[in-house]
Order: C-alpha cells, then structure tokens, then sequence
C-alpha cells in the first residue's frame, strides 16, 4: 500500500548518487520484505496506485528516471 503514495518523484528531484531499485511481484513486497528494507535504511518509494506486471515495472522505473535525472 505504501506504493499507493509514493514518493519517487521527491526523491528523484534531489539527484542521488546511487539508487537501488527492487520489484517485487504483482502482488506487492510483503510486509516482512519491507520490514527489512527499511530496517537497512532503505528509502521506500512506489510507482502510484496502479497494479503493473512484473515485466513492466522496471520499464516504467527507467523511463522516469531517465526522465528525472536526464531530461528534467
């Protein structure tokens, strides 16, 4: 749920140096997985509130960071 209000597009503005991106299946990261994640200091952010394929995901991730950092 927490995908639903992400936050790539505040972070992306502040032009990080390095950025670790994970999908998880269609069904979202569990709870567990995100537990860990943040309990690594990972910076959590979704994609919005749509539902993508596993396929699609990465694609959709590359296209805005290209976006972001490159054409922005």
């Amino acid at each position: 749920k927490k995908g639903e209000s992400g936050n790539l597009f505040k972070i992306l503005n502040k032009k990080p140096s390095d950025i670790i991106a994970i999908f998880g299946p269609e069904g979202g990261i569990s709870p567990k997985e995100i537990e860990f994640l943040e309990a690594n200091s990972f910076i959590l952010a979704g994609l919005g509130p749509r539902i993508m394929r596993a396929e699609t995901a990465p694609l959709y991730f590359l296209a805005s960071l290209s976006f972001a950092l490159e054409l922005s």
